[in-house]
């Protein structure tokens, strides 16, 4: 019921903020808005004020805003009225239909800058770095392990502390000293561009949350433990920790860790989950809540920036590399998927469930702006070419373009919808014969 609570929720927001962007611009010029529905048809309720009905409707994968003179096909209902959306000028349409996009967008900066401003940053204390391959940081010498105690004097007590003092300082030279073996050491760091300096946080294989009914709960692992050995490889970060287990699915290892100063082991056998196309291994556990470091207003409004952006571009990039061949299609996720996250994150809490919301807001903007035909980035490629041409596209034309973005996007939906079914309900099926 929670997973099915928060999946309808989560879907419900963010439509109505998609769909509100579309409503407001056409408001704004002057477009008369005939329906304003979350849910697509048929109409389950709603009330009626103005122009326009407000409604709920059955089907609850998405949402629409029905404006005068806009038909699903053809242009039958055009009158030439000036209140209707094709009398409006190319750049203003173009306008209604990148405002729900838009609005997705700006959704998810208000959240994220809402969890920065009340929450703060979550944060490590620990400051031990791992230096990239062939970067600023490795060439100065360096090494992993090495922790960092100071950034130009200023005492970095912790990873948020650490990165503010570097992006403080990096258009010049930065003196820090590196704690290494016991030791103290003095570092310059150069000047840098764009490219950073290539410094890894390495976080602790501290055990956080535990998830009942997992391999690490059946085996006792207790949140505080650090794992320190995963089938007889040491391990002293979190990502080496998590790189171990990965490696075995349904294979049973021996891990080791401490509590309290005392070493402990048991045999756990990770459970195998599906990862592109390939099999991973995990056993139930997540990073240990880190120390929480309150921001100012204007430093939350840049961070929810940031995230919005750096959110974007990992879109970007993962869709980049599935055209290009380089991810699998496996890895695309739909509606069960969603509805299973907006579960777990719901149980974890608000702040947990709101960070969902963004992250998928931004997903649900990207996904509106691609060139797909019925999609909204489909419809501005469209008007973009009537800005050129100076002339719409024949309405036959524009029907044939539109059919075959709709037969895109069942075939995705499908695709997306099989990917579900076959990870999360096929899989157990198998397992039953096994």
């Amino acid at each position: 019921m929670i997973t099915i609570l928060s999946f309808v929720i989560a879907l419900g927001i963010l439509v109505f903020v998609h769909e509100l962007g579309h409503f407001l611009v056409a408001k704004w010029s002057g477009i008369r808005v005939e329906r304003f529905s979350v849910g697509m048809p048929p109409r389950m309720v709603g009330f009626k004020y103005g122009e326009t009905d407000y409604c709920l409707s059955w089907i609850p994968f998405g949402g629409y805003v029905k404006m005068a003179g806009q038909a699903d096909v053809g242009s039958d209902e055009i009158t030439g009225a000036p209140w209707e959306f094709p009398s409006k000028s190319v750049w203003t349409r173009m306008a209604v239909v990148a405002a729900g996009p838009f609005m997705n967008f700006l959704f998810a900066f208000v959240a994220l800058a809402f969890l920065y401003a009340a929450y703060g940053i979550d944060t490590s204390e620990s400051t031990v770095i791992d230096p990239e391959e062939n970067s600023v940081a490795q060439a100065v010498g360096l090494l992993r392990g090495d922790e960092i105690v100071s950034v130009d004097g200023e005492k970095t007590d912790n990873s948020y502390r650490l990165m503010e003092a570097l992006e403080g300082a990096a258009s010049g030279q930065v003196q820090l000293v590196v704690q290494r073996e016991g030791k103290l050491f003095d570092f310059t760091l150069p000047a840098i561009g764009e490219e950073g300096y290539g410094l890894r946080l390495m976080l602790p294989p501290t055990v956080g949350q535990v998830v009942q009914g997992e391999p690490a709960a059946t085996v006792g692992l207790l949140e505080g433990d650090e794992i320190v050995e995963v089938d007889g490889v040491a391990v002293i970060s979190w990502s080496d920790m998590s790189r171990e287990i990965r490696r075995h699915p349904d294979r049973q290892i021996t891990l080791v860790w401490e509590r309290a100063g005392v070493r402990m082991q048991g045999l756990i056998t990770p459970r195998s989950f599906s990862e592109g196309d390939s099999e991973i291994g995990r056993i139930g556990i997540g990073l240990q809540e880190g120390i929480r470091h309150h921001v100012g207003i204007g430093r939350a409004l840049e961070l929810g920036l940031l995230g919005v952006y750096t959110s974007s571009l990992m879109i970007l990039d993962f869709l980049g590399q599935l055209f290009q061949g380089d991810r699998s299609t496996e890895e695309l996720g739909g509606p069960l998927r969603i509805a299973q996250m907006a579960g777990e994150t719901a149980e974890q809490g608000a702040k947990s469930f709101i960070s969902f919301l963004a992250m998928l807001s931004v997903n649900l903007a990207i996904i509106n702006l691609l060139p797909i035909p019925v999609l909204d980035g489909g419809h501005l490629m469209l008007f973009s070419v009537e800005a050129i041409m100076r002339r719409p596209l024949s309405v036959r034309l524009q029907e044939r373009i539109q059919t075959a973005g709709g037969a895109v996007m069942l075939f995705i939906v499908a695709l997306v919808l099989f990917n579900d079914l076959n990870q999360m309900v096929f899989h157990h099926i198998v397992e039953l014969f096994q």
